[in-house]
């Protein structure tokens, strides 16, 4: 074939490989790359305002569809502003690929102080699961999908490709379709491991099964509802597994982990075996943490893609590599038509104290408003949007306060309609998420709920929805502060100056700035009008509530977990 140009075969490898969505804010360094995504018809391409939006958007794609997206940015502030996006990626496992433009081949590795000069490769490394420099043009073809295949095979996660600036304009000769499609690796535990998780269930009296993130990301889902309703067990889920389970699972004691409530918390301790299927035990799950120590007598097996994960937090007895939908379905061919003998009475007082965290939750929400006041609180807040939402919706969850009650009240139909990163937690990631999830699933009603201070982080987002028709609900906790914080503050600082405190602002004129709909409510009537005339609508809406911070039932349960060792107090002043 006749040479091409670099920019024209990384086109192609894209192409070849189905990755269509492409986020990024325009860079000449890579400037025939953009104009090929802007005029081949094949790839969905979209500018953002923030170059940090366009790795949100791509990490939104990888979890509301089976699909992974690319993003990219000009050399230097542009692939920096990249990076918490791509760390979010990361820490959620999900699949992405970074492309970051770079200057002249001759000014890098080792790099001269030229224009937005920056290690970029050095940059990510920390933050990636790979990365290479492009360096000869004649080996794009191998490089890119060397880059995809380590971001889809294994544990998935974010890639990185550096681009130089003339390297991209060079001619190459190689065809990507030369070579076959490598299909993803799914490998399963032999027979005998899997022989004995069986041998292990049936000897287990009190067993748990526990959904991670990995079942989503292995595309799962009904195989694991299909082990739980086999065997009758005990079932919980992490925060990113929050979906796996069905609405209607009898045997479900609680899930996203510390926000499933009180019957995870005491499954957790009172299992004589726990099964979990891609899970890594973080923060969020009560299982050898602070105040959580290892059960004695209790058996973990710990089945995940990485090994690497395998032990690290949880002192697993059995640890099997496997690719979930794959092991899960053999699984099952092991269990064929076996009986177990879950213990009933444990499992009704599980059940039982799940429904007692449900109305505990309720009662909050009962309430209304912030004790004496007529400031809605937020469970209020989150049940009244929840309510007026179809069962198919596709809720994208800020970090921030506004996460707890929004986690809780939210049931989604399955993982991939919702989302939150409970790896980092990053505040303003909910917008560009939700635009993300709109863009790839149109005809669902999709609905980004944050708070103020995460809100004013990527509000800019806001006019790249409305440029590209991108109709999706936002919910602004509006608390005027840095909500997570304000209990610290007041329960241990009592300090007016500790800079929890913002100004008062009202959104909903700054979004009609933007050229959206803006809502400012104060009452639950009021709001539950405002979601359902956002509904019919065909633009953005955002619906601006007053609020202030509302104690959670699980804040005193898994705080604890996160500040264990630290002794805080009024620091002491001295001249």
């Amino acid at each position: 074939m006749s040479d091409s140009p670099v920019s024209s075969v990384f086109l192609r490898v894209l192409k070849k490989h189905g990755i269509r969505y492409v986020f990024g804010i325009p860079t000449i360094q890579i400037g025939m790359m953009q104009d090929g995504f802007g005029r081949d018809p094949f790839f969905k391409f979209f500018t953002t305002r923030h170059e940090e939006s366009v790795a949100h958007m791509a990490h939104g794609i990888a979890k509301t569809t089976h699909e992974m997206a690319a993003c990219f940015g000009t050399v230097g502030p542009g692939v920096t502003n990249m990076v918490p996006g791509v760390a979010a990626a990361t820490r959620d496992h999900l699949p992405m690929l970074a492309i970051t433009s770079n200057n002249h081949l001759r000014l890098i590795e080792p790099g001269k102080d030229y224009l937005q000069t920056i290690d970029q490769l050095s940059l990510f490394a920390p933050i990636a699961k790979w990365g290479a420099g492009l360096r000869q043009a004649e080996r794009t073809v191998e490089v890119v999908e060397r880059a995809i295949y380590k971001s889809r095979f294994g544990s998935p996660g974010p890639v990185q490709v550096d681009v130089p600036f003339d390297l991209h304009t060079a001619g190459c000769n190689v065809d990507p379709y030369a070579t076959p499609l490598l299909p993803v690796p799914r490998p399963i535990p032999s027979a005998r491991e899997l022989e004995t998780v069986v041998e292990a269930m049936l000897k287990a009296s009190r067993p748990l099964l526990v959904a991670g993130g990995g079942i989503p990301r292995s595309g799962a889902t009904e195989q694991f509802r299909e082990l739980v309703k086999r065997t009758g067990c005990a079932a919980a889920t992490t925060i990113n597994g929050y979906g796996v389970l069905s609405k209607d699972c009898p045997t479900e004691v609680g899930s996203r982990g510390f926000f499933g409530g009180y019957g995870l918390v005491k499954a957790c301790r009172e299992a004589d075996l726990i099964i979990s299927v891609g899970c890594r035990y973080s923060l969020w799950m009560p299982v050898n943490k602070p105040h959580y120590p290892p059960v004695v007598g209790q058996k973990i097996i710990q089945i995940d893609i990485d090994s690497d994960q395998l032990g690290v937090i949880a002192p697993a007895e059995l640890g099997l590599v496997g690719d979930a939908r794959e092991t899960i379905k053999a699984l099952l061919d092991v269990i064929g038509k076996k009986q177990f003998d879950t213990d009933r009475t444990w499992l009704a007082e599980l059940i039982k104290e799940r429904n007692r965290y449900y109305e505990d939750i309720a009662r909050i929400a009962d309430d209304v408003y912030l004790p004496g006041t007529k400031t809605l609180n937020e469970a209020a807040i989150a049940r009244a949007v929840v309510s007026q939402l179809p069962e198919d919706a596709i809720v994208t969850i800020d970090g921030g306060q506004s996460m707890e009650w929004s986690l809780t009240w939210f049931r989604p139909v399955d993982p991939h309609h919702f989302m939150y990163n409970p790896g980092m937690g990053h505040l303003g990631s909910g917008l560009p998420a939700a635009i993300a999830a709109k863009i790839a699933n149109p005809g669902a009603t999709v609905v980004c709920m944050t708070g103020d201070g995460a809100f004013g982080m990527t509000i800019q987002e806001l006019e790249t929805a409305r440029r590209y028709g991108v109709p999706i609900i936002v919910i602004v906790y509006n608390d005027s502060a840095w909500g997570m914080y304000e209990r610290p503050n007041r329960a241990i600082f009592h300090n007016e100056k500790f800079g929890t405190r913002m100004s008062v602002s009202d959104y909903a004129p700054i979004a009609r700035g933007f050229g959206c709909e803006g809502v400012r409510v104060g009452s639950i009537e009021e709001l539950s009008t405002a979601v359902r005339a956002a509904r019919e609508r065909n633009t953005v809406t955002v619906i601006d509530v007053a609020t202030g911070y509302t104690p959670h039932p699980m804040d005193e349960i898994w705080r604890p977990v996160n500040t264990e060792g630290a002794r805080l107090r009024q620091v002491e002043i001295t001249t």
